[in-house]
C-alpha cells in the first residue's frame, strides 16, 4: 500500500505541475506574449511539457503493484488456511487482496484521465502558439 500511495502522490504531482505550466504558457500566447524568438525559457517549458512517459510508467505500474499485493494477500489466506483455517485470518488476507487491486486500478484509471486531458490541452497549446506565430502584424 505505502508503494501505490507514492505512485499515487508522484503521478498526481506530475499532472498538476504540468497542467498549471501548460496554463501558464497558454496564458502567455494569449496575451501575445509568444517566446520562442530567442528566448531559452519557453523553449525549456515546451520540452517539459510534451514528455509525459513518467507519467505513462506510473500508469503502468500501478496496476502492477496492486497485483503485487493481491498475490500477497492470497498468499496469506492459504497460510491462515494451512494454520488451521480461522475465518478472520483469511478474511484478512482476501481483504488485502482485494484492496490493493481496487486502489491500483483506481490510481491507473485517474492517471489515464489525468493524461488524456494533459494531452489534449497540448494539442490546443500546439494549435495556439501556431497561430501567435502565423498571426501578421503582431510583432514587437
Amino acid at each position: 500500500m505505502v508503494a501505490l500511495g507514492a505512485v499515487s502522490a508522484v503521478l498526481c504531482f506530475l499532472i498538476a505541475e504540468r497542467m498549471l505550466a501548460s496554463g501558464a504558457l497558454m496564458r502567455s500566447i494569449r496575451r501575445g506574449r509568444l517566446a520562442g524568438n530567442g528566448d531559452p525559457s519557453e523553449g525549456a517549458d515546451w520540452a517539459g511539457l510534451r514528455r509525459v512517459g513518467l507519467i505513462r510508467a506510473c500508469v503502468a505500474v500501478a496496476p502492477l503493484l496492486g497485483l503485487l499485493g493481491t498475490v500477497i494477500g492470497i498468499v496469506e489466506t492459504f497460510e491462515s488456511i494451512l494454520q488451521g483455517g480461522y475465518v478472520t485470518e483469511m478474511s484478512r488476507g482476501i481483504y488485502k487482496a482485494l484492496r490493493t487491486t481496487q486502489y491500483g486500478l483506481a490510481i491507473a484509471a485517474c492517471g489515464l484521465l489525468g493524461e488524456q486531458i494533459l494531452l489534449r490541452r497540448l494539442e490546443k497549446l500546439t494549435s495556439l502558439r501556431r497561430e501567435a506565430r502565423l498571426r501578421p502584424g503582431e510583432d514587437e
